[in-house]
């Protein structure tokens, strides 16, 4: 089952190498888009002449006359010059727009001398084989998505078939031969031959008005694309300009919260406190990466500092979501400095209380901001010196209970001397 789906994947990726005609490309680069859609051709070109030359070799040695290989050995060498004037042009200047439209021009050229050559050598005896291999080219010229290129098509199609019908199909200009215009006219008109001839060039000029509405739909699709793509990129320069900035803000205080052994005693405290607290493994997991999260600060600021460059949209979102999950963990770090500050200083007022319990105010926040608090009350700050445990303790029985749910500093305070111990033996 395994060889199967990894052949199939090769199978898949095979084919979008050579006929897949948005691999690796910006769509609103016009010129890349063209250059692409040339190879693609060229790689249909090469296919089309391994069957072309397969169909002549098989008539040449069926027929077994001399003349029937004369086409085969005259058009290899024509064939082979073509595809590297082709691949020069392709190839040679990639950015080059006016020598990516000449390869356009010249590979539209070849599939439509190349149908009319097939079927004059096909008519007499695999004639609706033949007349096929022109429709053929048309739908592979009609990949350019280029109404221009149709309509010139159509107009070169149209005299060719026009052409081939009177001198090969039909062999009019032999048969009528010495007649005036009316006198021609007058005879050919009537005949089964003149039906059929009117007949083909209709469902020619029907399915060529089929052909440019499916190319005009699809060009204008692909230029709506386009203008899609160019106004979600200049949105994603301006929304990352904006967090850009937000981010530098938010960060340029980072450093007040990532002493290593406040972060580490923080978050083993919190995961013994989710524990004990009974929350479900899943959310225990979730505490434990949000109380360490803001430590990866330094991805937030290379993602900041490089989206100058081009990025992928889904790395661009991969980052804001994490910057936006570091600048909540910054803030509620901020939140469990301001408490701590505040009753130090004694201006812990209801006020105060009401506008910090607004902030994240989540269980698996308070959990975090709990433990944050004991650790920031037991630690040496600029405004402060080291509280002692028991009178850190006495402000969660009294002061700091209004800013966590009852039964959560329950838990803690049931379980303060391993809390304690936790913090004396870091």
């Amino acid at each position: 089952m395994k060889k199967k789906d990894n052949l199939t994947k090769f199978t898949k990726n095979f084919f979008a190498s050579l006929f897949g005609f948005e691999s690796g490309i910006d769509i609103t680069d016009d010129v890349m888009v063209l250059h692409r859609r040339n190879i693609v051709i060229k790689n249909i070109i090469f296919l089309s002449n391994i069957v072309y030359s397969i169909i002549l070799l098989f008539i040449a040695s069926v027929n077994k006359q001399p003349s029937d290989w004369l086409f085969p050995l005259i058009s290899f060498p024509f064939t082979f010059f073509l595809n590297n004037v082709i691949k020069r042009l392709i190839y040679g200047e990639r950015h080059d727009k006016t020598k990516q439209e000449v390869a356009m021009y010249v590979e539209a050229l070849y599939m439509f001398v190349s149908s009319i050559l097939i079927y004059a050598r096909l008519f007499d005896n695999f004639e609706t084989v033949a007349y096929i291999l022109i429709y053929y080219s048309v739908v592979v010229i009609s990949l350019y998505q280029s109404k221009k290129l149709i309509m010139w098509t159509f107009q070169g199609m149209l005299a060719g078939i026009t052409f081939i019908h009177f001198v090969l199909t039909y062999n009019i200009t032999s048969t009528y031969k010495g007649l005036t215009i009316l006198e021609f006219l007058d005879v050919f008109l009537p005949t089964k031959a003149s039906q059929d001839f009117f007949l083909r060039i209709i469902m020619f000029s029907i399915f060529m008005i089929v052909i440019y509405a499916i190319v005009g739909m699809g060009s204008y699709m692909q230029e709506e694309r386009k203008k899609e793509l160019i106004k979600r990129r200049e949105v994603q320069e301006n929304f990352t300009s904006i967090v850009s900035d937000l981010f530098k803000v938010v960060l340029s205080s980072k450093n007040a919260f990532l002493d290593r052994q406040h972060v580490d005693l923080v978050f083993r405290m919190s995961e013994k406190l989710a524990i004990y607290y009974g929350l479900p493994l899943e959310e225990v997991d979730q505490i434990r990466q949000y109380s360490t999260i803001h430590l990866r600060y330094h991805e937030v600021e290379d993602i900041v500092y490089n989206l100058s460059n081009e990025q992928q949209y889904e790395a661009l979102n991969e980052s804001t979501l994490l910057g936006t999950k570091i600048a909540k963990r910054l803030q509620l770090a901020q939140k469990a400095e301001d408490i701590s500050r505040a009753h130090v200083e004694g201006v812990a007022d209801q006020a105060f209380v009401k506008r910090m319990n607004l902030i994240q105010p989540s269980v698996q926040s308070q959990v975090i901001l709990l433990c944050d608090l004991y650790v920031t009350m037991r630690s040496s700050k600029s405004y402060k010196r080291p509280y002692p445990n028991q009178a850190v303790i006495s402000l969660f029985e009294k002061s700091f209970l209004h800013y966590f749910e009852y039964s959560l500093v329950e838990r803690f305070l049931k379980f303060k001397s391993e809390f304690e111990k936790i913090f004396n033996d870091y």
